[in-house]
């Protein structure tokens, strides 16, 4: 079992209705609802924050994925879903798959 810290936070009532809610659809303990949807809600946070840099071309797609822990096609699912087209020309886009297959 991983270490663990203790961490009292004060919820507003509707914030502690979801966790319990949660707890219940899962049949988990209130601790292990709100864990997963802190997690869930740190990853969703990461997408959106990447995926704005990545708009704004702060970052690249590859360097998105990586931050938010997830495949490179899985971001590039996602930039999809969110409306953003690669700025890549077809010349990149092959010269990285030939950089790619002469990794392999």
């Amino acid at each position: 079992m991983k270490e663990a810290e203790f961490l009292g936070a004060r919820l507003e009532k509707d914030i502690f209705r979801m966790v319990e809610e949660t707890a219940e659809d899962e049949h988990v303990d209130k601790t292990k609802a709100l864990k997963d949807l802190i997690i869930l809600g740190r990853r969703q946070f990461l997408l959106n924050k990447y995926l704005d840099f990545y708009r704004k071309g702060r970052c690249s797609l590859d360097r998105a994925a990586e931050k938010v822990g997830i495949t490179v096609n899985e971001m590039m699912k996602e930039a999809a879903i969110g409306g953003i087209r690669s700025t890549e020309t077809i010349e990149e886009y092959k010269k990285g798959l030939e950089l790619l297959e002469k990794s392999i």
